[in-house]
């Protein structure tokens, strides 16, 4: 996930997948796992409005259930993005962590 601002200040949100693809290739020693990193653009989102972490989250959450990937996200991934929307911010959150 990266955001960013074009010439005119327009911001954007754009997600990327990365995964590992094994491929089968027949050798004279019998087939090989041959392993590839694979990467792609998956969500490019404008983001207009105020940048929080909760406006963030949701925007995220927004691509990845139009992609219907979202339960197959990594569950860390899911415990943060619950952390950003119980807060209203990461500024917030990470600074009540340390108070306690």
């Amino acid at each position: 996930m990266d955001m960013w601002t074009n010439t005119n200040l327009v911001a954007f949100l754009a997600v990327t997948a990365h995964w590992i693809e094994a491929i089968i290739k027949e050798t004279p020693n019998g087939p090989q796992k041959i392993l590839n990193m694979q990467a792609d653009l998956v969500g490019f989102h404008h983001m207009p409005g105020n940048h929080t972490g909760k406006h963030l989250a949701h925007a995220f959450l927004f691509i990845t259930d139009c992609l219907d990937i979202t339960e197959k996200v990594s569950s860390l991934l899911f415990v943060l993005i619950f952390l950003i929307l119980a807060c209203q911010d990461w500024v917030d959150y990470y600074g009540q962590c340390i108070k306690q």
